[in-house]
């Protein structure tokens, strides 16, 4: 029977694998309703695209049993990502056949590793299925020593985190708007705010005394996503505040302009 804090872990992982496979859908609804891509920062998007494979290595190869989440969550949120990344390039109006090209090669490798550490999460399944243990003593999918689950906890999600940070820099001291859509931020802080309630709750559970070794060697790698989960919410909470405003800004110009044009219209027919 699950405790109290195991049920917590399941409720906020549950909640933050949501939102992680939310995270593309703001942009591309954006995309798709302007049709248009923007002035934005195309590199910034890659490496957030690419930095997502960092949580899915933690998904697959840190030993706790609560990992799965965070490898379901992106996953899908890769796979989200891909239509988005296509559509930058597609609704891109100055775009040539060979950055076309690229793009499209680029984002069918993604999903090649994405599928490649798909089918060893189903070798995770199977076993938990089989010994009732994602990761059994015999293990066919090895778990990666405390030491490395730490660093890839602290270096690979600083991908994710900051990919979009410069971008944002340079909109705001060439006073442009990004193309980023403001409620992408905003999605992302929520998606913040759930993992770190979850990776908080993984380190406490560590921390027991009737906690097996696979959880407590799994410590470390959580306490990585909680530094740079925190770290996320203040740079997405910034982003959020500043594109909302030039959002809006634009929006106000967009209309004043369209009423002076009517005024004009009138005025003409007078």
């Amino acid at each position: 029977m699950l405790t109290p804090l195991e049920i917590a872990i399941q409720v906020f992982g549950a909640l933050g694998a949501i939102m992680t496979i939310c995270l593309g859908i703001p942009q591309l609804i954006r995309l798709k309703k302007t049709k248009n891509t923007g002035k934005i920062n195309f590199a910034a998007f890659w490496v957030f695209y690419y930095g997502i494979l960092a949580w899915l290595i933690l998904g697959v190869f840190t030993s706790s049993e609560n990992s799965w989440y965070i490898f379901l969550a992106n996953f899908t949120c890769v796979s989200i990502m891909s239509f988005t990344m296509f559509y930058l390039y597609y609704y891109y109006q100055e775009k040539t056949k060979k950055q076309m090209l690229r793009a499209i090669i680029g984002i069918a490798f993604n999903q090649i590793i994405s599928f490649t550490f798909l089918s060893l999460f189903f070798v995770t399944v199977y076993q938990k299925i089989k010994f009732g243990a994602f990761y059994p003593k015999n293990s066919i999918i090895p778990t990666l020593p405390a030491n490395v689950q730490l660093i890839i906890g602290l270096i690979c999600p600083s991908f994710t985190t900051l990919a979009f940070l410069p971008g944002l820099i340079i909109s705001i001291v060439k006073k442009q708007l990004s193309g980023l859509s403001p409620w992408m931020a905003l999605t992302y802080m929520f998606n913040n705010t759930w993992w770190i309630f979850y990776f908080a709750l993984n380190i406490v559970n560590a921390q027991r005394p009737d906690a097996n070794e696979a959880t407590k060697e799994s410590m470390r790698g959580f306490i990585g996503g909680l530094v740079w989960q925190l770290i996320a919410i203040s740079v997405y909470t910034f982003q959020f505040a500043y594109t909302y405003y030039v959002d809006q800004k634009q929006k106000k110009l967009l209309k004043s302009v369209e009423t002076l044009l009517n005024k004009d219209s009138t005025l003409d027919k007078k």
